[in-house]
């Protein structure tokens, strides 16, 4: 994608962008399905969730701006990917 420099930060940047259109209800939803998704509480924002899942015993690599390598840089964005897929699957 134009834009996308292969760092889950600027996907998630995008996104946000792209959802400021409805004013951020599809991504409200979306935070909810996986907070449910990994039996999470809290505020913990959907970026952070999705890290949660790609890297779920490496603490370290839950903050978006994490220094991680470019096949863990990958991991992120598929999880992102494959959640979102998921997501859109599970509201139709």
């Amino acid at each position: 994608m134009f834009g996308l420099n292969g760092q889950l930060s600027s996907y998630v940047a995008f996104l946000y962008g792209f959802s400021a259109a409805d004013q951020y209800g599809d991504l409200a939803r979306y935070r909810e399905w996986l907070a449910e998704q990994l039996a999470l509480d809290g505020s913990l924002g959907w970026p952070g969730i999705v890290l949660r899942r790609a890297f779920p015993d490496d603490s370290r690599m839950w903050d978006l701006h994490a220094e991680r390598s470019t096949e863990q840089e990958r991991a992120a964005i598929s999880s992102l990917i494959q959640t979102l897929e998921e997501f859109t699957e599970a509201a139709h």
